[in-house]
């Protein structure tokens, strides 16, 4: 486990030194769904931006391409080989079965919405975009909310990291948990909304008869 860990902190040191190329690297691997912490980079960088050593429109853009960029290699593969892709990964328990059931059920009742919420969310991040890819969805679709929940997530943490600086990271399992369950609000209201429409719709339809 510590030479794990020594691994991982070169290759963090590694990305980090790179700068600008970094950003884009960080993100990519973060967008594949490997065991990165991106959140983290994110608000790393945001730190950086305060003390002057980045520029915030540069770190923003290149994060947001990075990430898509990362995604759009996971959703390619996943339309393309399918099951073939996933059980390896199921084996591995890099993905669990459970879990992509539920956000493969979420993507049903909420379609492309389902990519702007999930991106904020560790578990969902990563699994909502397999679910996409298995779904009917477009790729067209998929980009257009992917972009639109990709910028609002790295915005996110680059913001934090910019405003709290060397605090950042007492701050991220915080917010972290208070995003999982502002977001497990938000589901439970729409799902409340869905339930509400359907019941409506079955008591329009007996009045008709």
């Amino acid at each position: 486990m510590d030479q794990l860990l020594i691994w991982i902190q070169h290759i963090t040191s590694a990305i980090v030194s790179l700068g600008y190329p970094g950003v884009y690297v960080a993100l990519v691997l973060e967008g594949l769904g490997l065991p990165f912490p991106g959140d983290g980079f994110l608000a790393f960088y945001g730190y950086a931006i305060s003390e002057g050593d980045m520029n915030v429109i540069a770190v923003l853009c290149i994060s947001s391409l990075g990430y898509f960029t990362g995604v759009s290699i996971v959703f390619g593969l996943t339309r393309r080989f399918g099951k073939m892709l996933l059980d390896p990964l199921y084996r591995l328990r890099v993905l669990q079965a459970s879990r992509m059931d539920h956000t493969s059920s979420l993507m049903e009742k909420y379609g492309a919405l389902i990519l702007i919420p999930g991106r904020f969310l560790p578990g969902i991040r990563s699994l909502s975009t397999f679910a996409a890819a298995l779904s009917e969805m477009t790729y067209s679709t998929f980009t257009f909310y992917t972009i639109i929940g990709s910028v609002a997530w790295c915005g996110a943490w680059i913001g934090l990291g910019f405003w709290f600086g060397e605090n950042v990271q007492e701050l991220l399992a915080h917010v972290q948990t208070s995003l999982m369950w502002f977001t497990i609000v938000i589901f439970v209201l729409l799902a409340l909304v869905w339930m509400v429409k359907r019941m409506q719709r079955k008591i329009d339809h007996r009045s008709e008869k």
